[in-house]
């Protein structure tokens, strides 16, 4: 499970985010083999950007058969996390692909900026690839029990089942102005809440 921090300015000023390495290492296995290959690739057949028909015709060339996005819609399965409020990583595009000779494989191609990067490829160790679009959901508990959850990293609900949600910003606490000791107060108590990515 990747752990969730709390990034903040001051009292109810604040958001929940991951590391996003971390958060690729805990679905991903990096494939040094086909990050090189793609690369060389790309380069031998003067394409300078990872867009996703070129990752497609890789596919294409390595495997003789096209790639296959979520259950087998489409080729590849794109994801911009790109300036969004209501997700724990905005720095990152990738995309998800399904090829029968190579696997479930996940790149990386796109930076904070969201301008392409180098592609770089990393084999799927999740059940299922849905896992890899679980970047806004995430749990928490205070050591006395209380346990919260949220789906968009702005509404949080009890896992008691109440259907009354709370805004993490609003929950924000900074102790003494000291940005790293930032914490999502529990609603019940008020006590720090930690949190961790679903999967």
């Amino acid at each position: 499970m990747t752990s969730v921090s709390v990034e903040a300015w001051s009292h109810g000023d604040g958001y929940l985010t991951v590391d996003t390495q971390e958060w690729i290492n805990d679905r991903g296995e990096y494939a040094d083999d086909l990050t090189d290959d793609l690369r060389e690739w790309m380069d031998a057949n003067g394409h300078k950007w990872p867009h996703d028909e070129v990752i497609a015709k890789w596919i294409i060339d390595r495997t003789s058969e096209p790639p296959a996005g979520l259950h087998g819609d489409g080729e590849l399965w794109h994801h911009n996390l790109i300036n969004f409020s209501d997700h724990l990583i905005d720095d990152l595009g990738f995309v998800v692909l399904s090829s029968a000779e190579l696997g479930d494989l996940m790149i990386t191609v796109s930076d904070h900026l969201g301008l392409y990067v180098a592609p770089t490829v990393y084999r799927s160790t999740v059940d299922e690839l849905e896992e890899l679009a679980d970047y806004s959901n995430a749990t928490g508990e205070y050591v006395n029990g209380h346990r919260w959850e949220t789906a968009d990293t702005v509404h949080l609900y009890s896992w008691s089942g109440s259907p009354h949600a709370y805004r993490v910003p609003e929950l924000v606490r900074v102790p003494l102005g000291d940005r790293d000791r930032a914490y999502v107060a529990c609603p019940t108590c008020g006590k720090s809440v930690r949190f961790t990515c679903r999967f």
